[in-house]
C-alpha cells in the first residue's frame, strides 16, 4: 500500500531532518486557493516563490466551489477564508485555477459510470442538484475564476479584501492576471 511508503519514507525524513519552529500566521497575509490536481504539487510554489510558511493554501477540486455551494453562502471554501482572515491575519486572497483542469468540461457519464462501479448511486444527486454542478464542473477556468472571485467578494462573511483571479500554465508555470483585486 502507497501508505506504508509514505511511513517508511516519513521515518527517515524525521530522523534526517530538523524543521525550524515557524508561526502559524503566514508571513505574507495570503491564502492561496488553488485546485488540488497533483500536478500542481511543488510546482505551484516554485512558480509563485512561496516557502513553507509564507501562505494559507486552499485545495479545492479546480480551486472552485459548487454552483449549490455558491448560492448558499455556506461552503468549506468561504469558512476556511472566514478562518484565515480573522484568525490568521490574511489580508489578501489569490484564486488561482489552472489550464487542463480535470473539472474543465466534466462528462457527467464518466461521473456516473466511476459512481457505480464502486458502489455509489449518484441518482439523487443527478436530479438536483445535477452532477456537474455538484462536482463544480465548468467549461472555461477563466470564466471560473471570475466567478469565484465574485462569490468570495460578495459572501456576508468576509470583509473587503483583494481578491485576485489567476490562471496558472500547468506546462510552463506562467501566471496569467485574470481579475486584480
Amino acid at each position: 500500500m502507497v501508505i506504508d511508503e509514505i511511513l517508511a519514507y516519513n521515518e527517515q525524513f524525521v530522523k534526517q531532518n530538523r524543521l525550524p519552529i515557524i508561526g502559524h500566521k503566514p508571513r505574507k497575509h495570503m491564502a492561496v486557493v488553488t485546485c488540488m490536481d497533483c500536478r500542481l504539487v511543488q510546482m505551484l510554489e516554485q512558480a509563485l516563490g512561496l516557502e513553507r510558511g509564507d501562505v494559507i493554501e486552499l485545495r479545492t477540486a479546480g480551486a472552485t466551489i459548487s454552483k449549490p455551494e455558491r448560492d448558499s453562502g455556506y461552503s468549506d471554501l468561504i469558512r476556511s477564508l472566514a478562518g484565515a482572515i480573522y484568525l490568521l491575519d490574511v489580508r489578501e486572497v489569490a484564486v488561482i485555477g489552472h489550464t487542463q483542469c480535470g473539472l474543465a468540461h466534466a462528462e457527467p457519464n464518466v461521473l456516473i459510470a466511476s459512481m457505480q462501479a464502486l458502489g455509489v448511486d449518484p441518482q439523487p444527486l443527478i436530479e438536483e442538484p445535477g452532477l456537474k454542478n455538484w462536482i463544480g464542473g465548468f467549461d472555461d477556468v477563466h470564466v471560473n475564476v471570475k466567478e469565484v472571485v465574485n462569490v468570495i467578494h460578495s459572501s456576508p462573511y468576509l470583509p473587503a479584501i483583494p481578491v485576485h483571479g489567476l490562471v496558472i500554465d500547468i506546462e510552463t508555470g506562467k501566471l496569467e492576471m485574470v481579475e486584480r483585486g
